[in-house]
C-alpha cells in the first residue's frame, strides 16, 4: 500500500531493537487509520534491525527506511524524521514500544474536529513478561476525562508529561514554533515536551488511548535511559533540567515553577538521589554542585506530599552529609 499524501507521519528511530521491532511495526501497520507513512531512521544497528525493516518494507511500502552513515542518536533521528515528514500530523514511537491499534484513527478524528495544536494520550508500562502497570508520569499528568481544549497554564500537572511519543502533533504548529529536539543529549523528550506545552494555545487530552512503554527486563539489553547510575545519563538529565529552568524563567510561565519543582522532587532528582548509595564520588559531586543548591531554593511545602523515605533523603541532603544518604 503506497500513500502519496499521508495524513500522519509516524517517526520511528531504530537502533539494536531486533527483539522488539517486529511487534512495534505490527502495531503501526495494523492501525485502523491506514493513510499513514512510517519513517524508520536506521541508526547503524549492529544487530538484525535493518534486515527486519527491509523485510517489512517489501510487504508494505508505507515503510520508508532512512539509513544513517554513522550512529547519531535518538534526537538526531527524530529531527531527521521530522524533516522528511509529509503528513499533516506527526507522531513518534520508540522501536521497542507499541500502540493501541485504533489510536491514530481516534486521535486524527479528535484533532480534526477540535483543531488543537496537539493531543496527548495515556501510557502504560509493560515488561518482557507481559506485566502491565500505570505510568507514573502520565498517571499524574493526564486526567480521567477527555478534554477538548486546554493549556499548561490551566493544567499545571502537564509538567509531569515529559515524553514525546504520547503526543499527536499538528505539523504546521510544530514548524511555526520552531521546536526541535536538542541533539547530543539524553532526556531530550523532557525539554521538547515542555517547549510544546509552553508554545501551545490549545492542547487536547484523550485518556483512553494507550501507548505501551516497555521496561526491558534483560539486564544485558537495558534501554539507555534505564541506566540511571550512568554518569553521562545523570549529566544529561541535569543539563536538560537547567534548560527547562531557563524556559520557565520567562515571566509568562513563572506560575509553573513550583509545579515543575514538585516534578523534580518526585521524579528527576529522586532518580539521581537514589544513586548516592553507590558512593560514587562523581555522583556525589554532581548532587552537591547542581541538585542541592536548587533544592535549597524550593518552598518547603513542596516536600509535604513526598513519601517518608524520600523526605528523609532530601532532609539529609539539606542538613547533613550527602555521603550518608543510602
Amino acid at each position: 500500500m503506497n500513500v502519496d499524501n499521508p495524513v500522519v507521519s509516524v517517526i520511528i528511530p531504530v537502533y539494536n531493537t531486533e527483539k522488539y521491532l517486529g511487534e512495534c511495526l505490527e502495531s503501526i501497520l495494523n492501525q485502523t487509520l491506514s493513510n499513514i507513512e512510517i519513517i524508520c531512521i536506521e541508526d547503524q544497528s549492529t544487530d538484525n534491525s535493518l534486515q527486519i525493516l527491509k523485510n517489512y518494507s517489501k510487504k508494505d511500502d508505507r515503510i520508508i527506511i532512512l539509513e544513517n552513515e554513522s550512529n547519531r542518536g535518538l534526537s538526531f533521528n527524530r529531527n531527521k524524521g521530522l524533516d522528511y515528514a509529509k503528513g499533516k500530523y506527526v507522531s513518534f514511537i520508540d522501536s521497542d514500544d507499541k500502540l493501541d491499534v485504533d489510536a491514530y484513527e481516534k486521535l486524527y478524528n479528535f484533532i480534526e474536529e477540535n483543531h488543537q495544536d496537539f493531543v496527548i494520550f495515556n501510557a502504560m508500562r509493560f515488561d518482557d513478561d507481559g506485566k502491565k502497570w500505570n505510568s507514573e508520569l502520565h498517571n499524574i499528568s493526564i486526567s480521567d476525562n477527555s478534554i477538548t481544549s486546554t493549556n499548561i497554564l490551566k493544567n499545571r500537572e502537564f509538567v509531569f508529561d515529559s515524553t514525546a511519543w504520547n503526543k499527536f502533533i499538528n505539523k504546521d504548529f510544530l514548524l511555526n514554533s520552531k521546536i526541535k529536539f536538542v541533539e547530543g543529549r539524553l532526556y531530550e523528550d523532557m525539554l521538547f515536551s515542555m517547549e510544546l506545552f509552553c508554545a501551545a494555545d490549545s492542547v487536547g487530552v484523550l485518556p483512553n488511548i494507550y501507548y505501551y512503554w516497555r521496561v526491558r527486563t534483560d539486564n544485558k539489553n537495558k534501554s539507555i535511559t534505564q541506566k540511571y547510575n550512568n554518569i553521562e545519563n545523570i549529566k544529561d538529565r541535569l543539563f536538560i533540567i537547567n534548560e527547562i529552568n531557563k524556559l520557565l524563567n520567562n515571566e509568562e510561565y513563572s506560575s509553573l515553577i513550583d509545579s515543575y519543582y514538585n516534578k523534580l522532587l518526585k521524579i528527576d532528582y529522586r532518580h539521581i538521589i537514589n544513586q548516592l548509595s553507590l558512593k560514587n564520588p562523581e555522583i556525589l559531586n554532581l548532587v552537591e554542585k547542581y541538585v542541592k543548591p536548587k533544592i535549597l531554593k524550593m518552598d518547603k511545602s513542596l516536600f509535604d506530599d513526598l513519601n517518608d523515605n524520600l523526605k528523609l533523603k532530601y532532609y539529609i541532603l539539606i542538613n547533613g552529609k550527602i555521603e550518608n544518604i543510602n
